[in-house]
């Protein structure tokens, strides 16, 4: 969440330009912030409108704008768009009027909660002159005053896309190594997404592995503001290497395959936590620490904080979904082939039974219910009844990339490759 801005020492008397160029230092720290859903700022003429022709008649024009108090500030939970701009002491009828006259191209009582927003007044009356808001991380609403009407516009963020090269070796953490190497822990999540059918990032990694991936990057201003895609990568797992490629087997379908183009997707997770480190692993006898008696522990602990969301590691159907004696609050699933999931201690169950999931879909939050210690997830795996180590299942992969496909796969596979290997630049398109 965004953090709530001192609005009153964020308004300033100053040309159009000046005004908003002089507020881009107080909207850096959510526009740097990948992981909590941030957004690009632009270039302050951007924003400015109409726009004015190129020339003297141009310049004479934008010199002809009037002074304006540039505003900048985040949505309150609870908050509407006009309580929230009458808070600056705008005028009611021009507030209205500009949520009204952006009806027809967005409803402005959907605005979201810690989401920034940029309000452009004259400095001589109060007139509201310019409104924008991030609709989300590609996208963003500006409103105008234009005679006596508002003109809203959805706009795309004016992106220059570029491909690099990023790796790192593992210390500590892939989080650790990916931050050492300067990137932003975001990235660090969407590449563990890419292996999460064969790493589990909580238990596998170890120190020397290495990493190696090709993604594109967004530049707004000369800066990288987000992450695009992952094209291409590469994680060397205690000296066994897994390869990823991303290709479109169906428009607008993207998924990530190996070098002979065996999906990476499976019927499993190999953990239902993004994030998280285990405490206790699959063994056939473990001193029980509350009841203090040797006993077979047949999953997985992963510790976290209460709350975290918990994922159906594969589609199936919900069996069971409540408080149990020792488990605490738990949920049972069964899926295809004979397993079955469990998930232990949860805080809040968010499924009910009979209820049909898919692979990733929530279905609780990490608690402290039952026989726990400490908030925690106790994750196991049947198959056929017997309990199995889910470290170690090997689940069968989603189907390849077909038959017809494979020479179109393989002719972006290989200069991928050759970039992923040399450093060798890569188109963007």
């Amino acid at each position: 969440m965004f953090p709530r801005p001192n609005l009153d020492s964020m308004i300033a008397r100053r040309s159009p330009g000046a005004a908003l160029r002089g507020l881009l230092p107080l909207v850096a720290l959510p526009i740097l912030l990948f992981s909590t859903g941030a957004f690009p700022t632009l270039d302050p003429e951007e924003i400015l409108a109409p726009t004015a022709s190129s020339g003297p008649a141009g310049e004479a024009a934008r010199l002809a704008r009037p002074l304006v108090n540039a505003i900048v500030g985040a949505f309150h939970r609870n908050a509407n768009i006009t309580e929230t701009l009458l808070g600056h002491g705008l005028d009611r009828e021009q507030v209205l009027r500009m949520v009204q006259d952006s009806m027809p191209v967005y409803n402005l009582a959907k605005i979201v909660a810690g989401r920034p927003y940029w309000v452009d007044v004259t400095a001589d009356g109060g007139e509201l002159r310019m409104f924008r808001y991030p609709l989300d991380e590609e996208r963003y609403l500006t409103v105008y005053r234009q005679q006596d009407r508002y003109v809203p516009e959805i706009k795309r963020f004016p992106f220059e896309t570029k491909v690099e090269l990023v790796s790192g070796t593992i210390k500590d953490s892939l989080i650790g190594a990916v931050t050492a190497s300067g990137e932003q822990e975001r990235l660090a999540l969407d590449l563990a997404e890419v292996f999460m059918w064969d790493i589990d990032f909580y238990t596998d990694p170890q120190p020397g592995d290495t990493y190696r991936l090709l993604v594109e990057k967004k530049y707004l201003g000369g800066k990288c503001v987000s992450y695009g895609a992952i094209l291409a990568a590469r994680f060397t797992n205690q000296g066994r290497d897994f390869t990823a490629f991303r290709f479109e087997c169906r428009p607008g379908v993207s998924e990530y395959f190996d070098w002979n183009g065996t999906a990476l997707k499976k019927s499993f997770l190999k953990s239902p936590l993004k994030y998280a480190r285990v405490t206790s692993r699959f063994s056939p006898a473990r001193m029980h620490p509350i009841l203090r008696i040797v006993r077979p522990h047949p999953g997985v602990d992963y510790a976290a904080p209460a709350g975290t969301p918990v994922v159906a590691v594969g589609s199936g159907r919900v069996i069971s979904a409540g408080s149990t004696s020792q488990g605490g609050k738990m949920v049972r699933i069964r899926h295809a082939g004979g397993y079955e999931t469990y998930y232990l201690h949860l805080m809040r169950v968010a499924v009910h039974p009979g209820a049909e999931v898919s692979q990733g879909q929530l279905i609780g939050y990490v608690g402290s219910t039952g026989l726990s210690t400490g908030p925690h997830l106790d994750f196991r795996i049947t198959q056929h009844g017997r309990f199995v180590n889910p470290a170690k299942v090997i689940f069968p992969p989603s189907p390849p990339v077909p038959a017809d496909s494979f020479a179109r796969f393989a002719s972006l596979r290989d200069p991928l490759h050759l970039a992923l290997e040399t450093a060798a630049s890569v188109s963007a398109e």
